[in-house]
């Protein structure tokens, strides 16, 4: 179950310098019976397409912003993942954000065309994970990390924008993010998508790690 399987890579994450963003959208999942509004507040988190453990990468075009969003409360759901660190039985509270396909541009780089948009949740009820260490290399570089506790979840959603409606494209991928040892990183890029036509963004630390992840089951609690 890894990267070329699902068709979606891994992801470090890192914290930026919060970026003003303002949008209403419209975010339909497999959890909802119908479209949930979220009004998006502020660009968060970036995450790059990583090697773990010297695996390739699916798509090196593939990048994510993390945009905080605001909306109404959603029932907790009790959620059984599974990724190659085995499978998890996690709780998810209501939507937290949104992760929207992004370029980070620069020489030879693409915008990701086959990259969808994820809903965020926030965990409020996890499990330890085992003790596991891993080597990850991005375009920033690479290092050795310690897998810490999930504290994320998220799901593939059709986004409608204005008149501009998104579908999913790969229904049977999904994300959960797992803490990882920070590390400063100090780098400027430049971000293109639907919310930031090109908008200078300061990388501060990594912070997370993305594991591409299939949803067993679930159910409201």
């Amino acid at each position: 179950m890894d990267a070329m399987e699902l068709k979606l890579d891994y992801f470090k994450i890192y914290d930026v310098e919060d970026r003003q963003a303002q949008a209403d959208v419209l975010l339909q999942g497999q959890f909802d019976k119908r479209g949930q509004r979220m009004r998006i507040a502020l660009l968060d988190f970036f995450a790059n397409p990583v090697s773990k453990n010297g695996q390739p990468l699916y798509d090196k075009h593939a990048h994510l912003a993390w945009y905080r969003g605001l909306q109404a409360q959603e029932p907790m759901r009790r959620v059984v993942v599974e990724n190659q660190f085995g499978k998890f039985d996690i709780r998810t509270g209501t939507g937290y954000g949104l992760l929207v396909p992004s370029q980070k541009v620069e020489e030879g780089s693409e915008f990701p065309k086959a990259l969808d948009h994820y809903k965020v949740y926030r965990l409020v009820d996890v499990e330890q994970v085992p003790d596991v260490r891993l080597k990850l290399r991005d375009q920033f570089g690479a290092e050795e990390v310690a897998l810490r506790l999930p504290m994320y979840f998220a799901v593939p959603v059709v986004k409608t924008h204005g008149d501009k409606k998104y579908p999913i494209q790969n229904e049977r991928a999904h994300l959960l993010m797992f803490g990882i040892t920070p590390r400063d990183a100090q780098k400027k890029i430049i971000v293109r998508n639907q919310f930031a036509r090109r908008v200078s963004v300061a990388v501060v630390r990594s912070v997370m790690l993305a594991a591409p992840s299939v949803k067993l089951e679930w159910k409201p609690v």
